[in-house]
């Protein structure tokens, strides 16, 4: 079964960070090597599954602060995260 990805910020069904076309564009901007040879040959599929993979790892982290809603599916966006050098 083929892999949709969900990028919606704070959605309730979203399995992602990044949609396939942010991803494509970050990569394409990436110095070649095999990780971005690797990529360019892989099928839409396979870089969905990728990218919900790396959202599934992130997602396992523990992070400051709470989810921005009680309906969001992913740990972000959140709330009471302080950014470095600010009080």
């Amino acid at each position: 079964m083929a892999v949709t990805i969900d990028a919606t910020a704070g959605g309730a069904s979203a399995n992602s960070y990044l949609t396939l076309t942010a991803a494509d564009a970050y990569v394409d901007a990436m110095i070649e090597n095999a990780d971005v040879t690797a990529w360019a040959s892989a099928t839409n599929d396979q870089k969905n599954r990728a990218l919900a993979y790396a959202t599934q790892r992130l997602d396992r982290e523990r992070f400051l602060g709470a989810r921005a809603t009680d309906t969001q599916a992913l740990q972000w966006p959140r709330t009471g995260v302080r950014k470095p050098d600010t009080y």
